[in-house]
């Protein structure tokens, strides 16, 4: 699991989820919400911080942001040059809590006692920091707390005797989104006579990899932490800093530690090459470090050591950029935020790398520029790798076009299937992706899509929602047939594809059964297809796949159909197809005079299970 469990109206409401009674078909009843719709917090001072259905944060890009966590497991994300203003209390904590907005920190360890404690954080030169925080675990436990904000790199803590371990982070040019960060992890032993500790920047050294080529960083996640036996998420002591792109990293060699429990960093960074490379690349890097921060903090890394993937970014249709990102995923360590790699142009090509570690699994993803902040509807293109090996090289092609309707989630954890009963939250979850690809492993996901999906048994409409996306309350649902219908119009920036989308499913429900529910789709793909558009007056091999959702039991393909359309859907005229099973080939002659094909399937599996759905502008005519 990426993330813990904050609540079903955090975790979905990327998805706008709504559930209305059946009268409200008829116009006598309005929606009503069951979950909330709003997918961003509003720092007090002024910035969006985007929340994925998944847990991620979206943070804005040329912004550096110092990330914590309350006793609660919680998030407090604090811009850097923040930390001043909470430091002297002009503005709370609790008001960058972005899990639980209000709640902020409490720690079991604050108490009234006078502080016992003082540690002042020096900087590589010795000067004063411009920002410091400290945060604590009491060694032997999982008991922490903090952070403590301080903007004269002096923290006072009201500690009781024992050992104890402090992480620390202090920043110079805060003012800036490449502020530079020192962190550190040391033991200290408190007594019955104040402390003094001293975090000395002098003793730094430098944070992050030696490359075999120059790079320049596009944005960094480095979380520091010490953890207690048995820990659980909000326990011992834990710093981040997510920005981009980041500044210079330095850490202060960890000391000898009394405790052989989780203390350490994991780094993540995502790095291009110099604007204007004739052949550009990019570096998707994550390192563990355990003990604290010991051995060679900037280790030389060998392109001939990581896993190399050569893209192929093709355009939907029209010129255009994207921007890349990716998701470094450990069964331990999960990340909270997509690492960038920079602005793509469409079309275009780079070579990528990435660590290679069995315990690390990686998600790509890209999404095109779009108006608004968090909610506004925008398009994200799915790969996934899992594992890489090191020394391997494969190809990727990304917007693979023909568009089409798809139920393939490309792996996603959150949700687990695109139609699913989530028993983990308790909600039976529709989310067809309208206008996805399914060639190359690539799904696209149009978030927040404007349209209409209803949920239909026995002739009454049990739920609808006016965005793709639909959530309710399985109790409510009962065995037996269920037909949903979504359809969706959109007008997108970035690609005269994918115009109208719309889909009907009818399917055996029970509430008892396999949670991955039995749908599927008619996945198509068709030869001579380059940036969207294959040429006019040729012939093209079609391949047809009866597509089921991963998970799902399986079925067998009874009956599929296709149809074509050179009129934006005004007339349609049937296909021939040659059928073996589940996968299906056909002959398309495409006109000379047609700007757009659009494409209509329907298909069903031995159990009555049917589909049909259809795209118009699926791919252009050129």
């Amino acid at each position: 699991m990426r993330v813990r469990l904050i609540g079903a109206a955090a975790v979905l409401a990327g998805a706008a989820l709504v559930s209305v009674p059946a009268a409200t078909a008829a116009g006598a009843e309005e929606p009503e919400a069951i979950v909330e719709p709003a997918a961003e917090v509003a720092l007090p001072t002024g910035e969006s911080v985007g929340i994925a259905a998944d847990g991620t944060l979206d943070l804005p890009a040329g912004e550096a942001f110092s990330v914590g966590r309350n006793a609660s497991g919680e998030r407090i994300v604090v811009p850097v040059d923040a930390i001043d203003e909470v430091a002297s209390g002009e503005l709370e904590a609790a008001d960058f809590n972005v899990d639980a907005p209000g709640d902020g920190f409490e720690s079991e360890t604050e108490t009234d006692a006078e502080p016992n404690v003082t540690v002042t954080g020096e900087w590589l030169d010795g000067s004063t920091p411009a920002a410091f925080e400290v945060s604590w675990r009491r060694v032997g436990t999982d008991l922490g707390g903090g952070p403590e904000y301080t903007a004269d790199g002096t923290a006072e803590l009201s500690l009781e005797p024992g050992r104890y371990h402090l992480v620390t982070m202090m920043y110079q040019d805060a003012e800036d989104a490449e502020s530079d960060v020192v962190s550190a992890v040391q033991e200290i032993r408190v007594g019955e006579n104040p402390v003094e500790i001293l975090v000395d920047g002098s003793k730094a050294k430098p944070l992050g990899f030696d490359l075999d080529r120059e790079a320049q960083t596009e944005s960094v996640m480095i979380d520091v932490f010490s953890y207690g036996p048995d820990h659980e998420e909000g326990g011992g002591a834990w710093l981040g800093l997510w920005a981009q792109p980041g500044g210079d990293m330095y850490a202060v060699p960890t000391g000898r530690l009394s405790s052989a429990d989780d203390v350490g960093y994991v780094l993540r960074e995502g790095l291009s090459s110099p604007e204007g490379t004739t052949d550009p690349y990019s570096y998707n890097l994550f390192r563990h470090g355990t003990g604290g921060f010991r051995g060679d903090l900037t280790p030389p890394v060998r392109d001939r050591n990581l896993a190399r993937i050569d893209m192929d970014y093709q355009a939907l249709g029209a010129e255009g950029v994207f921007n890349r990102q990716e998701l470094s995923e450990h069964p331990d360590y999960p990340a909270g935020m997509y690492i960038t790699t920079g602005e793509v142009a469409l079309p275009s090509s780079r070579t990528e790398f990435f660590t290679a570690d069995p315990e690390v699994e990686w998600e790509h993803r890209a999404y095109f520029p779009y108006d608004g902040g968090p909610g506004s509807a925008w398009d994200l293109v799915h790969h996934r790798s899992g594992v890489l090996d090191a020394g391997s090289v494969q190809d990727m092609a990304w917007n693979n076009a023909p568009l089409s309707v798809g139920i393939d989630n490309i792996g996603q954890d959150w949700p687990p299937a695109t139609f699913v009963r989530w028993d983990e939250l308790g909600v039976l979850y529709f989310g067809p992706w309208m206008f996805s690809s399914s060639a190359g492993g690539e799904g696209i996901h149009s978030e927040y899509l404007p349209g209409k999906i209803s949920l239909v048994q026995d002739g009454q409409v049990i739920a609808q929602n006016s965005e793709i996306g639909l959530g309710l309350d399985p109790g409510r649902v009962e065995a037996g047939e269920l037909t949903i219908t979504a359809s969706a119009d959109r007008n997108a920036p970035w690609t005269p594809l994918g115009t109208h989308s719309e889909a009907a499913w009818t399917f055996d429900y029970d509430p008892a059964g396999n949670p991955v529910l039995p749908v599927s789709v008619v996945e198509f793909a068709a030869s001579g297809i380059v940036n969207g558009a294959a040429e006019g007056g040729t012939v093209q091999d079609v391949v047809l796949e009866f597509a089921q959702q991963p998970g799902a039991d399986e079925q067998e393909c009874a009956a599929m159909t296709f149809e074509v359309s050179f009129d934006d859907g005004a007339t349609w005229t049937p296909v021939p197809l040659d059928r073996d099973g589940n996968t299906a080939t056909a002959s398309l002659a495409l006109p000379d005079d047609a700007a757009f094909a659009s494409v209509r399937f329907t298909a069903a599996d031995e159990d009555g299970n049917t589909v049909s759905h259809e795209t118009i502008r699926s791919y252009a005519i050129a």
